[in-house]
């Protein structure tokens, strides 16, 4: 019953919409599924909740293993040992007790998991970021559920047969869904691993972007995806104006590297509408300048404003090697007649680029580098099939798989006890792991390990923006808060009761929807059907005025786009075959 539930909608009055068109974290707050308790934090309520333990046990169903239930916390000692801890870093949550122990809030539990090595565990946890600037609701916050998979073999080719085991299943888990979704190759970021793919979910309000090609099956995050032919290029000799500057400062504030190329890609005779816009590719700058900061959103300000900060007395201690410098790096279609001319100029950001040139002196490095510095743009040339069929597009990560190898295991020493003979096929005995075991000994080796995690509170978030439209939310069946709503005039309740005990009932042959009855005295129809439109109901089931006058259901099922009049003797014989494509 829906009482019992008791989701609070903050319903709007029927007939009327709002002034300006909802996002989905308000069409989320609105619809009584989640509720935000500070920036960046949110209470599920009673829908959510729902939503939430059904994609848990759909992951169960498809990824079994077993489950483990570890701390929040965890210690600056275990990330030391794998190298991951580093006092600068921002995003970790870290605490003090009364006693002075340090500890922290696990952001990853990549390092706690490994001190339990031995076989592949499932793990539900919340964990927590110290994200800057909370946005997008549940998809940028700083408190989330994940649901992991770590495995643990006795081999590199074990663990990757694993691997691509569990990249089966989280295919068959979004399959699903019934959701358009991208596999992508992917950096492996701070995880650590030489192997990563990722799973994306389309959407204009995504913050990745995918690169993938119409031709063939090329997907790979725009990190990964290089221009065919990306070496060193021939320098143009004739320029095309005007000229645009990218910025970007090293993690120290020691080094800003400007990269310069022309505003756009065609040659000049071309009328400014027919032309291409020209962006710098970030990624490639970061592969050029391992030490940038990407996450800086405004580089040359940071740079100006850190070393106008610096007492004289400071810079004159510092060693030559971290006083402020300059790398400037032009594009290949930008002549070296006009670099060596602009040299020593401010160009677009004229009046900051005069204090940075007071600032660095003659610690101006001009990069000799003749390369294309432009990102990746629909229509380019695909790197694998050489055809100009790529297309950008903007996506929200759900799920990530990682193969990591001895990444952890080492450090951290985590070893089997095995023979040589059964290291070569795989074979184990006596799995352990102490920190006091010597890996040098023939009978012990490192666990191959893999990572494959899926965002489950991002998830609620992710596919609500994927398949809202005007009217309200839109649930997969399978995630659904409930497969079906059914509302009945005031008149029809007795028979909406019936309808519920014919569905939500197991009967031979018919397995029981999960059905909610809208039993509110105080709201009538149009108001509960506002509310079933918000809140998403795969079916909505109606006893109205063509139940009162014929005797006919009104069954809508919008992601069908569909909506028809059936008598209750053949609801399930109705319904029954459009499971399978909601």
């Amino acid at each position: 019953m829906w009482t019992a539930v008791a989701p609070p909608i903050l319903s709007l009055v029927p007939d009327l919409e709002p002034v300006h068109p909802e996002d989905t974290p308000s069409r989320l707050i609105r619809g009584g599924f989640v509720r935000q308790a500070h920036s960046g934090f949110f209470h599920l309520l009673p829908l959510g909740l729902r939503i939430q333990e059904k994609l848990e046990k759909l992951i169960d169903k498809h990824m079994s293993a077993s489950k483990v239930s570890l701390s929040s916390f965890s210690a600056p000692a275990v990330w030391k040992k794998s190298g991951r801890y580093r006092e600068d870093n921002a995003e970790v949550f870290r605490l003090e007790d009364r006693k002075g122990a340090k500890f922290l809030l696990s952001p990853t539990h990549e390092e706690e998991i490994t001190t339990l090595a031995d076989i592949a565990k499932q793990l539900a946890a919340r964990k927590y970021r110290d994200e800057p600037r909370p946005r997008q609701g549940l998809l940028r916050t700083r408190e989330f559920l994940m649901k992991d998979l770590y495995t643990f073999d006795a081999t590199s080719q074990k663990a990757k047969e694993t691997y691509n085991k569990a990249c089966a299943a989280y295919k068959d888990f979004f399959d699903e869904l019934r959701i358009p979704y991208l596999v992508a190759r992917a950096d492996s970021g701070a995880i650590g691993g030489d192997l990563s793919h990722e799973y994306q979910f389309p959407t204009t309000s995504g913050e990745d972007t995918i690169v993938c090609c119409n031709s063939c099956s090329y997907a790979v995050n725009e990190q990964l995806a290089r221009k065919p032919g990306s070496g060193a290029m021939k320098r143009t000799t004739t320029d095309c104006a005007p000229h645009k500057s990218w910025f970007g400062v090293s993690k120290d504030r020691s080094h800003l590297v400007e990269a310069i190329l022309p505003q756009f890609s065609e040659a000049c005779e071309v009328s400014p509408l027919q032309q291409s816009i020209l962006e710098v590719d970030p990624y490639l700058m970061k592969t050029l300048y391992p030490e940038l900061d990407l996450g800086i959103e405004d580089p040359l300000g940071t740079f100006v404003a850190y070393w106008m900060s610096q007492p004289y007395t400071t810079t004159q201690a510092m060693e030559p090697s971290l006083l402020p410098r300059l790398t400037r790096i032009y594009d290949y279609r930008v002549s070296q007649a006009f670099a060596a001319a602009n040299y020593s100029k401010g160009g677009s950001e004229t009046a900051l680029m005069e204090q940075v040139f007071k600032l660095v002196g003659s610690k101006v490095l001009l990069s000799p580098t003749s390369l294309d510095l432009a990102r990746l743009k629909d229509g380019d040339q695909c790197p694998e099939c050489k055809q100009k069929t790529i297309k950008m597009q903007q996506t929200i990560e759900l799920g990530h798989t990682f193969y990591l190898g001895d990444r952890y295991s080492k450090p951290m020493n985590a070893t089997f006890t095995t023979s040589p003979s059964q290291r070569t096929n795989g074979e184990t005995s006596q799995t352990r792991t102490q920190a006091d075991s010597n890996p040098t000994k023939t009978d012990q080796a490192y666990f191959q390990m893999g990572c494959h995690g899926i965002g489950i509170s991002r998830m609620i978030a992710a596919v609500a923006d994927c398949l809202a439209n005007k009217q309200g939310l839109r649930w997969p069946r399978v995630m659904a808060p409930f497969e079906a709503a059914i509302l009945a005039t005031e008149e029809n309740k007795g028979a909406a009761e019936e309808v519920w005990d014919l569905l939500a009932r197991p009967t031979e042959g018919w397995n029981p929807l999960d059905a909610v009855l809208d039993d509110r005295n105080d709201k009538g129809l149009g108001w509960k059907l506002k509310d079933a439109d918000l809140i998403g109901f795969p079916i909505v089931i109606i006893l109205g005025t063509q139940f009162s006058k014929q005797g006919f259901c009104e069954i809508s099922i919008p992601r069908l786009q569909t909506k028809e009049k059936v008598e209750i003797g053949s609801l399930k014989e109705y319904i029954g075959p459009r499971l399978d494509k909601i």
